[in-house]
């Protein structure tokens, strides 16, 4: 049962809330609490079950721009994923709202959504064509006839059992932006000399005039990622200077990261042909192998220019006209030759792993011939991945020991800056700004 709201606006839209809210207290179809169960502290990364593959959001119709809308506007956001399970399963999505650092906002789901909290995943087809791994594609759109937001701020789209609830199959960040706050920045070459050839610096002035008379250091909190790379995110960093309306970060040792490097990059989109990267290619019963060529450890190597996707991917079948549900699945293996890292982890990185340590893509290490190693399932696209290493009791994430560090590097840098007045409960986006390293200007 649900109300469809597509077509309420204003008072109407009032009014569907409260019905809403009223058959949810008599009938109980539903939790209101969007947070059940849920710890207040727990940060919310992106992360899905193993039969789960392929998991990608994006700005509809843009399928590499990352997953922003604004508020109240006609954009949408698209999450789609393949179900690789033998009995496939029934599914229903919800939405949490976040703070500034991914943790459960104090919002229930009725201040910060207009709809029932759980809606039916009912755009789903099987895979079709597919020659050695059957699937079925799952896609999920929104903002919908069915919900509506009614706050920016961050978001976790969570997909459901829809008999358990509590089974969850799909977490995925998303943005909903309400744009008030205007942005300079600028990426330039660090002043401190140990970072001169290695790292790259940020200069930012953020235009604060739209919100009025504000205390900066608890009204505003501005981060700054890299590629997507939550791990290596500046949160609420330190400004240098404050006037009227603006806030300043540029300092000699302040706003710095590591360049390291383009990420490497795999060509599967067709069986029929070998890339560069690929040593051979099998079909051995029912299941395609892709057995690459070694990667080796990068560190210390000089810089080579290399266009990439920033750590993202494409599904793609070169003879296609429906790669989400004709694209196959391979087993690709990835080796990577180094001397073993006694205190470290190493791990696949990307897009592809949910820009997460995701410990199905951990790498094992071979004793015999001195190499980490991976077999894991790849749909049929084009894909950018990293090596990373994570300390095994530090936990300490590193991008560059592997992959090496340069100043030349092209990196993407995204800007957002959170706002929270007093009198309200939670953290709006109010400014996002993205940047290349390559095309930076003042």
């Amino acid at each position: 049962m649900f109300i469809n709201i597509s077509k309420h606006s204003g008072t109407e839209f009032v009014v569907s809330r409260w019905v809403s809210l009223l058959l949810l207290l008599i009938f109980g179809t539903t939790r209101v609490f969007a947070c059940d169960n849920q710890s207040q502290t727990e940060v919310l990364q992106n992360n899905w079950i193993s039969t789960v593959k392929s998991v990608k959001a994006y700005k509809t119709g843009r399928d590499l721009n990352n997953p922003i809308i604004e508020l109240n506007t006609n954009e949408t956001i698209t999450v789609d994923f393949d179900d690789l399970s033998d009995e496939g399963g029934s599914y229903e999505y919800t939405f949490v709202h976040c703070t500034y650092d991914w943790r459960p906002s104090d919002l229930i789901f009725m201040d910060y959504c207009d709809g029932f909290e759980y809606n039916r995943v009912g755009d789903y087809r099987n895979s079709m064509g597919t020659t050695t791994t059957s699937y079925i594609h799952h896609s999920i759109t929104f903002p919908n006839g069915d919900i509506r937001f009614r706050v920016s701020g961050n978001y976790v789209l969570r997909v459901v059992d829809s008999y358990d609830h509590d089974r969850v199959i799909i977490q995925q960040r998303f943005m909903v932006i309400e744009p008030l706050l205007s942005m300079s920045v600028r990426v330039r070459q660090p002043l401190v000399q140990q970072f001169l050839r290695s790292s790259q610096q940020l200069e930012l002035d953020v235009n604060t005039a739209p919100l009025g008379n504000i205390d900066p250091d608890r009204d505003v909190v501005t981060v700054i990622c890299q590629n997507n790379q939550a791990d290596v995110a500046m949160v609420n960093p330190k400004y240098s200077y404050l006037a009227q309306n603006l806030i300043r970060y540029t300092s000699p040792d302040a706003l710095i990261f590591d360049g390291c490097n383009e990420y490497r990059s795999l060509n599967i989109k067709s069986y029929s042909y070998q890339t560069h990267r690929i040593r051979r290619i099998e079909l051995l019963g029912a299941e395609m192998h892709i057995r690459l060529n070694d990667d080796s450890n990068c560190s210390g190597h000089d810089y080579t220019e290399n266009p990439d996707l920033n750590g993202k991917y494409i599904v793609k079948r070169d003879d296609s006209n429906d790669s989400n549900t004709e694209a196959d699945y391979a087993w690709v293996y990835f080796t990577l030759r180094t001397p073993a890292f006694p205190d470290a982890d190493v791990y696949l990185y990307g897009e592809i792993t949910g820009w997460t340590i995701a410990p199905d893509y951990k790498l094992k290490y071979n004793e015999d011939s001195q190499t980490y190693e991976l077999r894991t399932l790849f749909k049929q696209g084009y894909y950018n991945y990293r090596y990373v290493t994570v300390g095994k009791l530090t936990g300490e994430v590193s991008h560059a020991e592997l992959e090496g560090n340069h100043y030349s590097t092209e990196n993407t840098y995204q800007v957002t800056v959170y706002y929270k007045s007093p009198s309200v409960r939670y953290w709006r986006l109010v400014g996002i700004k993205t940047i290349s390293s390559r095309y930076s200007v003042n």
